[in-house]
């Protein structure tokens, strides 16, 4: 197992874990250069907000990612599923992926929110996977979090004027005096967390750029709700769940609609 049992422990106590094992320095560079790519070649949207690389064309047909495959396969990492399954059992689905690069100088907040007000899982039964491409510190904006607030309601969003990488996010009155944990990350290293953890992250305006990629599971025993309302931004940020594809991790899809299956390709990594 990639994953001990005082870190589930620490996971289901304060609602995420960093696990000891990371990705090799071989795929770190791997990860490093296709996001690379994926970035330059998509100028025209946010390093924040690239949904859904992992799917050809992302959610909507709007990325330019020849590189999907590459991503797909990431996600599918042995090492990283067997993490996974500790958490939410045998029969796991994949979901979404997003990449958040914050630019050196330029980097968007990620204001403080809860997973779970925006996802269409019924019931809510997701894990999220951070891994860091690049160094992750409280100066370039690392992931923030409120330990142990996972076990709270899923509280009401409001939507926020200024430009974040969210345009909504909980009321400053919940969190007020809450002590804020940073998850300070190396290349390669992960964290894992609870889709009703409240996190966010603050702006970036070091000279260093913070670049990471989160892929977000499910059980396949919660089902994907397709009706759901998607989710658009005022400045175009966009996130489609009605047609997207999810892929049969390992177990059985159950109930879900639109579940795709990958075999894995070596030369892809």
């Amino acid at each position: 197992m990639t994953i001990s049992k005082s870190e589930i422990k620490h996971y289901k106590i304060k609602g995420y874990v960093t696990p000891s094992w990371q990705l090799p320095s071989k795929q770190i560079n791997h990860l490093k250069k296709n996001i690379n790519i994926i970035i330059e070649n998509n100028s025209k949207i946010r390093p924040e907000q690239i949904v859904c690389p992992h799917i050809e064309g992302g959610t909507k047909g709007e990325l330019n990612n020849s590189n999907y495959k590459y991503f797909l396969k990431l996600a599918h990492t042995n090492e990283i599923i067997n993490m996974v399954k500790p958490i939410l059992g045998n029969d796991i689905i994949l979901w979404g992926s997003q990449i958040f690069s914050k630019p050196a100088f330029d980097g968007m907040e990620v204001p403080m929110h809860q997973d779970s007000y925006y996802w269409p899982i019924e019931p809510m039964s997701t894990c999220s996977v951070w891994i860091a491409a690049d160094r992750a510190t409280k100066i370039n904006g690392c992931l923030t979090v409120i330990e142990g607030s996972h076990n709270s309601e899923t509280y009401k969003h409001v939507i926020k004027n200024n430009k974040t990488a969210l345009n909504a996010a909980i009321d400053d009155k919940y969190i007020k005096n809450k002590i804020k944990k940073h998850i300070i990350l190396e290349p390669g290293q992960l964290s894992l967390h609870h889709s009703n953890l409240i996190h966010g992250s603050d702006k970036n305006n070091s000279p260093y750029r913070r670049t990471g990629i989160v892929f977000r599971y499910m059980s396949s025993k919660s089902k994907f709700n397709r009706k759901a309302k998607n989710h658009n931004q005022k400045d175009g940020h966009s996130v489609n769940y009605n047609k997207r594809p999810i892929w049969l991790i390992n177990g059985n899809k159950n109930n879900n609609t639109l579940v795709k299956t990958f075999s894995k390709n070596k030369n892809l990594l």
